[in-house]
């Protein structure tokens, strides 16, 4: 950030915040105003926000239900913005930076020259602000829709967010406004004010004869700029050197906005990036006394990525995948009355009564919406590639920017709590049974698993393995990255073609003989324990939000039926990062179900992550950086076993995994909770060849591999193992988890690193 930090008084009581938009055709002032508010607050405003909609001046709306040109594109708007923003940028690279002896000017000429060249080529390219320069009758009428709100507002302090040519006409009024209203924070996003011809114009319109800086308006009590990157409108991202007084009250933010790296359609100016920022959206919500965790609609990384993939003519659109939390009966939509809640169920009637009957309802309002005005194959089409999957919570799908908007602007009539992303989860990559003393306990008790019902979330698994199948080992495989109401039963090959989630089983439970010369026995930690797979992960070992919660339903389902727990614990050798601007730590969708599990009483493990190491670039050189507060999601959860790695063999002397993710969690926890062999773990190789000889020792039944992956079903298996001798704390995790870390052999390294130490089970049964 270029200019002074933010001051100390605290926020502002403002509590109204005026729009005012830049170039192009837009679908009417209400449905901007709406997408304003959903890309700024995460949900519609009503009149806590007011829109300056000057576009029907010099355009038509685009037509009812439609996205615009410009809401397609995430331009600028206007049939040739893509055009003007490239010939801006290659203009801009005639030596126009800021340090440059011209400054920053499109036609790096004296001024008696460049005068009629930029009139000239803003005719030609950027017609409104030719309008807004050159056509008095037009620039009266674009000031007059940001003067009569002003008007409107009377006496009352407000916040002014201005985007693109919205910017010049916000400064224009305000200049001539003088004392006249009070701006508490001006707020100008991907503004053209630090380029000279677009100064050397408002000096003309306002008579300004100084050669010195713009004067900035006394309305304005603060002033933050935000430029993107590469965003060729704000060619000059730094305005606090172009006016007078600006470095006392005018701050230059940089930012990203998230259009700029999309590789189709690259627009670093869209509107909806710049407002769905974080940088912006909290200088928004402290002038206006907005809490950054206060209810919204669409989270802030959906709309970011509706940012990202915004619908281009003549091109299917992309669709983004999302979990909608479905609203709980008698609970008020965002920003809807109670009054209103009660007259929208009493007109809904009694499907709405119970959260079955909205998720029911949702379902089939998302494929209405999906279908539009598309009939035939190609509505059934639409439908299919949305993936809409009802679940217990939530409806899972793959919608479209625009649908996003659709759904977001209307919370009360679809029943939605909140629109969540669905986002992307990854796997994470017999020595191993001596450090948690599992042979001793299988000795000595007889813990072999025996009794223990045990589920998998991973990529699938070869359950015809002879390391399974001569022992039954896996009940059945269930596919849950499919979209239909229930996961779909899959064996052989095409049950793990990655590979994970068979190495994974093999850890926990079976038992075999390597095929190699000299064989040698593999054992699971509690071999006789029974295996669930549920996949949940592609081939390639990535899925969704919506497929692992898809089969925490069923598991809760599963459980719900019966008198007794079924299925006793769940391993999730998987993770991803999180965005704590988002949702708390350990609050996400993901986290919230597994939750739900542990307190039906299901154990749950997950492994740590293995993002304890990465490699950065420094004086041409590579090197590694251990990095702690790198727990992902959902290991951050207080309800669950995160698992960290540590070598095999000898792990009081070599420590903790270099690649293990280290503690504490974002919001101060200690994480992870135990550590358990994770580096170079012999277990089943899901492409065997039994009795044939195959290139690359692929008929080999067994191969090794490394990673929190490897650590946590570790410590599934050990559970179970302890479950199957102590039977009567199954059903009791919190039980369990306090026995496990009371039970465990310290390292001697740091809390945050190895968490409790590694578990001894021969300590556990002995102790309990």
């Amino acid at each position: 950030m270029v200019g002074e930090a933010e001051s100390a008084d605290g926020p502002d009581l403002t509590r109204r915040v005026v729009y005012v938009h830049g170039i192009g055709q837009h679908d009417g002032a209400d449905s901007w105003k709406q997408m304003w508010d959903v890309s700024l607050f995460g949900r519609s405003m009503g009149s806590e926000t007011i829109g300056a909609y000057w576009a029907n001046i010099l355009h038509e709306d685009a037509p009812a239900g439609s996205l615009s040109r410009a809401a397609r594109r995430g331009s600028a708007g206007g049939e040739r913005t893509e055009f003007e923003g490239r010939l801006l940028s290659q203009l801009l690279g005639e030596g126009a930076t800021a340090g440059s002896p011209y400054g920053t000017r499109v036609f790096p000429l004296p001024e008696f020259l460049r005068t009629p060249l930029t009139k000239v080529f803003l005719k030609q390219f950027v017609k409104d602000t030719a309008a807004y320069f050159y056509d008095d009758k037009l620039r009266q009428q674009m000031r007059a829709r940001l003067l009569d709100v002003i008007r409107r507002l009377g006496e009352e302090p407000f916040v002014l967010v201005a985007h693109s040519q919205g910017t010049m006409i916000a400064y224009d009024v305000l200049q001539e406004l003088g004392e006249r209203c009070t701006v508490s924070r001006f707020v100008t996003l991907g503004s053209p004010l630090g380029i000279q011809e677009v100064q050397d114009g408002l000096k003309h319109l306002l008579g300004v004869k100084s050669k010195g800086g713009l004067p900035i308006p006394k309305a304005i009590h603060r002033w933050d700029n935000f430029a993107a990157r590469f965003d060729p409108v704000a060619a000059d991202p730094v305005l606090a050197d172009d006016f007078d007084r600006g470095k006392e009250i005018l701050r230059d933010h940089s930012i990203d906005n998230p259009y700029t790296w999309r590789i189709k359609g690259f627009n670093p100016h869209d509107s909806r990036g710049y407002l769905a920022n974080p940088d912006v959206r909290g200088v928004v919500y402290r002038a206006v006394g907005h809490d950054l965790t206060s209810r919204f609609v669409v989270a802030r990384d959906v709309m970011e990525q509706c940012a990202r993939f915004p619908e281009a003519d003549g091109q299917a659109a992309e669709r983004l995948p999302v979990l909608i939390e479905v609203l709980e009966p008698a609970y008020s939509a965002a920003g809807e009355t109670k009054d209103a809640m009660i007259r929208r169920e009493k007109k809904a009637g009694s499907r709405t009564e119970t959260l079955a009957g909205r998720i029911a309802d949702l379902e089939e309002q998302l494929k209405t919406l999906v279908r539009g005005d598309l009939r035939g194959k190609a509505a059934a089409d639409a439908v299919e590639a949305a993936a809409i999957q009802p679940l217990r919570k939530y409806v899972a799908a793959h919608l479209t920017p625009g649908e996003v908007e659709t759904v977001a602007s209307n919370p009360g009539e679809y029943h939605v709590y909140a629109v969540w992303r669905s986002s992307t989860k990854r796997k994470l990559l017999n020595r191993s049974h001596g450090p948690l003393a599992v042979d001793a306990a299988r000795a000595s008790y007889g813990a072999e698993g025996q009794g223990i019902t045990w589920a998998v979330l991973d990529t699938g698994c070869r359950s015809d393995h002879p390391h399974f199948a001569d022992h039954g080992t896996v009940v059945k495989v269930l596919d849950c990255t499919k979209p239909n109401p229930e996961p779909l039963e899959l064996s052989g090959p095409a049950a793990d073609p990655d590979g994970h989630g068979t190495h994974v089983c093999g850890i926990i439970a079976g038992s075999g003989k390597t095929n190699e010369a000299k064989s040698r026995d593999v054992l699971g930690i509690a071999a006789k324990t029974r295996l669930i797979v549920y996949k949940v992960l592609d081939d390639q070992g990535r899925g969704e939000d919506a497929s692992i919660i898809k089969a925490i339903d069923h598991i809760f389902r599963t459980n719900q039926a019966y008198p007794g727990l079924q299925i006793h614990g769940v391993n999730l050798s998987l993770g991803g990062p999180f965005d704590p601007t988002v949702y708390g730590c350990g609050h996400s969708p993901l986290c919230k179900e597994l939750r739900d599990l542990w307190r039906q009483g299901v154990v749950v493990c997950v492994a740590a992550g293995n993002e304890g190491v990465v490699t950065v670039t420094s004086g041409g050189e590579k090197r590694d950086l251990y990095t702690p507060l790198s727990i992902g999601d959902p290991a951050n959860l207080d309800d669950c076993i995160a698992v960290g790695s540590v070598n095999a063999d000898k792990p009081h002397l070599f420590g903790i995994s270099h690649f293990s993710s280290r503690g504490p969690t974002a919001d101060g926890r200690m994480k992870p909770d135990v550590v358990a062999p994770g580096e170079r773990i012999l277990s089943c190789n899901s492409d065997f060849a039994v009795g044939k000889r195959r290139p690359n020792g692929k008929e080999r039944l067994y191969r090794e591999d490394s990673g929190t992956s490897m650590a946590c079903p570790h410590v599934s298996g050990l559970i179970a193992a302890f479950l199957s001798v102590r039977r009567e704390y199954i059903g009791r995790p919190d039980e369990v988890k306090r026995i496990l870390l009371a039970n465990c052999n310290d390292l001697g390294r740091e809390r945050y690193h190895q968490g409790a130490g590694i578990p001894n089970l021969m300590k556990m049964l002995m102790n309990t």
